[in-house]
């Protein structure tokens, strides 16, 4: 698939999604609520870029949680995730998008995107700062949000770091958790992923500043 291709790909899922919500976008003036676990550093997703550095399960988490409010997802540079961890996520596939491979026109893929989905979610994509801010202005303007792997000038960024998963013992064994520690500059929050999605980690297990 060339650069037109894509785009006019990017456009078309647009005009789909519109198509089938009967609006162009889905209208919360307050902000998705993020997952209950991560509010101590992220109180609401308003529009604008949210980088989170360290864990695409938390930026898919995020992403999942707003999903289950009603909200239009996009997938956007990553090729790696498939429609089975989408779902594991908690992301509604009727309402969900994915574009893996925008290639060099993924400015205009995100602005197309801009003007349908409530929020985008972006793997490294390679922007100019220049490209960073004018696509910010555009979120911001249309009510958008998103939720990037890489993004220098994101205003508010989430910094991830990742303990030792349980359930398994030198590759034997099944995984059934995952303990993160989130950080938004001098505020940081523990929290568990499970089958059962992002959960608050016990106190036992809060980091201690």
């Amino acid at each position: 698939m060339n650069h037109a291709q894509r785009l006019a790909h990017a456009r078309d899922v647009l005009q789909r999604a519109e198509t089938a919500s009967g609006l162009s976008k889905t209208e919360d003036k307050q902000g998705w609520q993020p997952p209950p676990a991560l509010a101590p550093v992220l109180p609401a997703l308003t529009p604008g870029i949210v980088a989170i550095a360290g864990s695409t399960s938390i930026l898919l988490a995020i992403a999942g949680h707003a999903s289950s409010q009603g909200a239009w997802i996009a997938l956007v540079g990553l090729p790696l995730i498939g429609w089975g961890a989408a779902v594991e996520h908690g992301l509604d596939l009727t309402r969900t998008a994915h574009i893996p491979h925008p290639g060099a026109r993924a400015p205009d893929v995100l602005t197309a995107l801009a003007d349908g989905f409530d929020i985008i979610v972006a793997g490294e994509l390679g922007l100019t700062m220049r490209e960073q801010r004018a696509l910010a202005q555009r979120v911001r303007t249309r009510g958008t949000s998103i939720l990037a792997a890489d993004w220098p000038t994101a205003s508010v960024v989430l910094r991830v770091e990742t303990a030792e998963p349980s359930g398994y013992d030198a590759g034997v064994g099944h995984l059934t958790a995952v303990r993160y520690t989130v950080s938004s500059g001098p505020v940081r929050t523990s929290c568990i992923w499970t089958s059962e999605g992002l959960v608050e980690a016990p106190r036992i297990l809060q980091a201690v500043s």
